[in-house]
């Protein structure tokens, strides 16, 4: 039995995308003939490789297990033409890259001007999610290189510490006149005890960052008064700007507000809370010289970002400003 590659680039392309209809839009194919290949592919294998619904498909098991082989197989056919093909100084092709929110901010704009500046046949897709969702895209190969607020302990991941983030207490004036402003009170800092004082809006705790927040808390043997949970920045500001609470976020995710004076800022605790950054891939699935040559550039870009302190209130770790490759994965 032999598998025909197009169809199964075709079949990696339907369970990303979760939709038929999408998937046949990103291939620049028809709907009916792109139904037909995966048609014909469960055929030759003689299973359901999804289930369908009105709004979708989802992988069976089956086709979870088919997933795995099929996304190493294409890399690695990819990776052999790429390596035949082309020159190590003039990469091309695909390079997808899984960012949360707060650290796309930043990276964006500068990484894609360096990477068209220098290798303009090298093709980027950013794709921003929840940090918690990145490894499995790796690990998936649906994406190449990604970034995350925290580690797992798997040996198919490699995990780099690249920054260090201190967070803030993010409020209103009116709020912070209001539960605290006693002699004693420091107007520079906030400690987690009177943090405590204030209601608070708050990651829930599928979040990376609450899980931080919560084992600072945990640690000084306090509980905050959440008033609500919510996932997304722009709405925990926007919570917080209208008054229902205050947050804890790093003075990066809320400097455009602070520069337009909508929200004050204060550093939390002494030594100041901060929270870890790291860049991360797949250790079993090979990276293409293209990638390879983006995974430099954004740390490039990480330290460029973070010296010159457009990055605001963020450190660099030793051994990455230093330009040392032989930085050792955390985790």
């Amino acid at each position: 039995m032999r598998l025909d590659l197009r169809a199964l680039r075709s079949f990696v392309t339907v369970a990303s995308a979760g939709s038929i209809s999408s998937a046949a839009h990103s291939l620049h194919i028809a709907q009916p003939a792109l139904s037909v290949q995966i048609k014909q592919l469960e055929e030759q294998l003689g299973a359901a490789l999804f289930d369908r619904h009105p709004r979708g498909v989802v992988l069976t098991a089956v086709g979870e297990r088919l997933l795995g082989h099929a996304v190493e197989i294409l890399r690695r056919v990819d990776v052999a033409y790429d390596d035949v093909r082309q020159a190590v100084d003039q990469p091309s092709g695909r390079v997808a890259i899984a960012l949360p929110q707060s650290v796309a901010k930043f990276v964006t704009v500068p990484l894609v001007q360096a990477v068209v500046r220098q290798w303009p046949q090298i093709h980027l897709q950013m794709v921003e999610m929840s940090s918690g969702y990145i490894p499995q895209q790796l690990l998936h190969g649906l994406v190449d290189i990604g970034m995350t607020f925290g580690t797992e302990d798997d040996a198919r991941m490699r995990f780099m510490h690249v920054l260090q983030e201190e967070l803030a207490f993010v409020t209103t004036a009116q709020q912070l006149a209001r539960h605290r402003g006693g002699p004693d009170d420091d107007a520079t800092h906030m400690t987690l005890h009177d943090a405590a004082r204030f209601p608070m809006v708050l990651p829930t705790t599928t979040q990376s960052l609450r899980r931080v927040l919560d084992a600072y808390m945990a640690k000084a043997g306090v509980a905050p008064r959440i008033v609500v949970e919510v996932n997304t920045i722009h709405e925990i500001l926007a919570l917080v700007a209208a008054g229902i609470g205050s947050t804890i976020l790093s003075f990066a995710a809320v400097h455009d507000m602070l520069a337009a004076r909508q929200l004050l800022a204060l550093p939390v605790g002494r030594p100041a809370m901060s929270r870890s950054i790291y860049a991360c891939r797949s250790a079993t699935l090979p990276m293409s010289i293209a990638a390879t040559k983006v995974h430099e550039q954004l740390l490039a870009t990480i330290v460029s970002l973070s010296s010159s302190q457009r990055w605001p209130r963020s450190t660099v770790i030793a051994a990455l400003s230093q330009g040392d490759g032989r930085v050792a994965p955390s985790g």
